[in-house]
């Protein structure tokens, strides 16, 4: 997974990445939730059936890239947007079955038909219902290959913040947003790993980006882990006055802008949203503005900040707005979300 900015200068290019990505994803049929049952342990040891062949492809004791999503809260009987996701490598195809062993009175069960090889992404649903929070472990067992996804359960009442759906925050940058009834949130601490992700693309006619980033190299993002980023174009005309950049970012209501066919650009002036979902196994964006009918977005305050590491605006925004799925593109039918409660405060930097 590429990084939303990459330093002093913004990428534009994961939009494409993810295009490119789903040229080469087959396709594969799920079963429904509703097909497998609702409540209920699955008892023993993890199992799988199927004449499907495939395996997990672990990193360590982690499954790759595995994602944990949903509300996950104690005393709450699972609902159908909790669930993991993961990749496999399907060498044969045909049907599968998998059920993982019980945790805390809830476990994942999932099933398909692979009509393709190569690396694809399994569903597993959770039913039954958590009794205390923490972080359980569910171990998966596929194909020879074996590791751990953490599923951490929230405390009775609070709507799965702290759990699958999000966290506490206590950093000065944060981002938080209800995606379909599921809430997510991050900030940007000394000892979690996440940074301000900041960067400016362009001259005289600058697009300006401000994030919230998981710290790492690798390509691909740990089970659990989301990051979120706000762009905003075009000043035309830059000179890299700070004068400029706060009238830019100017407290007021602003519309969404428009990513132009190739992706590598905005075609027009306005905002564009982007958040990873956990794990990194697909991304969401408000994509066009002509879909955000009804949508807003809000500048609620822009501070002029001056430390030893340079001048920057600390901006808080709220916004409401349909996210869509990159995942979904290759089909041609866009799957879209609603999001709602929407807030962050970026960093955005002057060059």
């Amino acid at each position: 997974m590429l990084r939303l900015f990459n330093s002093q200068t913004l990428s534009l290019t994961r939009f494409l990445v993810f295009l490119l990505l789903l040229a080469n994803i087959g396709c594969q049929k799920e079963v429904s939730k509703d097909t497998l049952g609702s409540g209920g342990t699955v008892g023993g040891g993890s199992s799988s059936g199927g004449s499907a062949v495939y395996k997990l492809v672990p990193v360590g004791n982690s499954c790759s890239d595995a994602a944990v999503t949903g509300v996950i809260e104690a005393g709450t009987t699972l609902a159908a947007d909790a669930l993991i996701t993961v990749t496999v490598n399907v060498t044969k195809v045909g049907d599968w079955t998998y059920s993982t062993a019980t945790a805390d009175g809830f476990s994942f069960v999932g099933a398909g038909n692979f009509t393709a090889t190569g690396q694809q992404v399994i569903t597993l649903y959770g039913v039954g219902k958590p009794t205390r929070a923490g972080v359980f472990s569910f171990s998966l067992t596929i194909g020879g290959a074996s590791c751990l996804v953490p599923v951490a359960v929230a405390n009775s009442g609070s709507g799965g913040i702290g759990g699958g759906g999000g966290g506490t925050l206590t950093g000065d940058f944060y981002y938080k947003l209800t995606l379909a009834g599921t809430n997510y949130s991050q900030d940007v601490t000394a000892t979690n790993n996440y940074i301000n992700d900041a960067g400016v693309a362009g001259t005289p006619d600058a697009m300006f980006a401000g994030g919230i980033s998981y710290n790492t190299s690798s390509t691909s993002l740990p089970a659990g882990v989301t990051e979120f980023g706000i762009t905003k174009g075009t000043l035309h005309g830059y000179t890299e006055s700070t004068t400029q950049l706060k009238a830019f970012f100017a407290p007021g209501n602003y519309n969404y802008a428009t990513i132009n066919s190739t992706g590598t650009g905005l075609s027009s002036d306005g905002i564009v949203i982007t958040w990873v979902q956990p794990g990194g196994t697909d991304m969401w964006s408000t994509l066009d503005g002509s879909l955000q009918t009804g949508s807003t977005f809000k500048i609620v305050s822009a501070t002029e900040v001056n430390d030893p590491a340079g001048y920057y605006l600390k901006v808080k925004v709220q916004f409401t707005c349909k996210f869509y799925s990159y995942n979904s593109i290759s089909s041609g039918q866009l799957v879209s979300k609603a999001v709602t409660n929407g807030e962050a405060v970026v960093k955005i930097v002057l060059k």
